[in-house]
């Protein structure tokens, strides 16, 4: 008699076997996920901190150092009072006419115009025995960027003293004249005329107005920030000085104040 065949029924020993496999592999998907997630949220957080450092630092704040001396309508109405004259630019030569950095009797008798003015605009100065200025940080109103100055053959040169009126502008707006020639060495060492500023800024200004232009003629710095009390300082130095402006000059400086008082 042939025996029957009966299929073996499937034990119940397979059934953990392939609750462990569905385990294993839900917790190897989400072990993966976690990973990505870590990796998205490192990534996304590399983008902000790489994005942060690109932007411009410009709140485009500048330190009180660099205020005007006015407030901006009285520098408006200074620049309304301007005489205007067609620049004289003839005759002009800065070192045998205007002279050089004067020492400071507030300093030692040591220290010169220069060194006062690096005292007073920068922060956290260090100074030598002869009251000479050897390091500090330097917030640029220029720029609106912040370095550290220290003094050297290779790094004395990066903050350099900036006539807010240019020496040339000086000259061609009124101390051309034989009469003013006194008054030429103390212009060019005048704080009130001066400031520290960064070197690139310092040399691209130049003259600080182009006298061809019949537009917008006054170099104005790259830190928009700074724009109004960059002019509302050469509008108070012109006045001090009784120096002129030209026609486009006195037009771009009346327009810009008025913002800058309205705003």
């Amino acid at each position: 008699m042939s025996r029957r065949y009966y299929p073996r029924r499937r034990t119940r020993r397979s059934l953990p076997l392939l609750a462990t496999l569905i385990v294993l592999a839900v917790f190897a998907a989400w072990q993966g996920y976690g990973r990505n997630i870590t990796a998205d949220s490192s990534s996304a957080q590399a983008n902000a901190t790489s994005s942060s450092a690109s932007s411009p630092s410009a709140s485009g704040s500048f330190a009180s150092a660099f205020k005007a001396p006015i407030s901006y309508a009285t520098a408006l109405q200074y620049a309304r009072q301007e005489s205007v004259a067609t620049p004289h630019l003839a005759g002009y030569s800065r070192d045998s006419q205007f002279g050089d950095w004067q020492h400071s009797s507030s300093l030692c008798g040591y220290g010169t115009t220069r060194d006062y003015v690096l005292k007073r605009d920068m922060t956290h100065v260090v100074m030598n025995q002869y009251c000479k200025v050897q390091s500090g940080n330097f917030q640029d109103p220029y720029t609106g960027e912040s370095m550290h100055f220290v003094k050297g053959e290779k790094t004395s040169s990066l903050v350099q003293i900036d006539h807010v009126v240019a020496v040339q502008d000086a000259w061609a707006s009124g101390l051309w004249q034989a009469s003013r020639a006194g008054e030429r060495v103390a212009y060019y060492n005048d704080p009130d005329v001066l400031q520290a500023a960064d070197s690139t800024s310092n040399e691209a200004k130049g003259a600080g107005v182009d006298w061809d232009a019949t537009s917008n003629p006054v170099w104005l710095p790259d830190n928009m920030a700074w724009h109004c009390d960059y002019m509302a300082k050469r509008a108070y130095i012109k006045h001090k000085y009784q120096l002129t402006m030209s026609s486009a000059e006195k037009t771009q400086t009346v327009n810009l104040l008025t913002q800058c008082v309205t705003r």
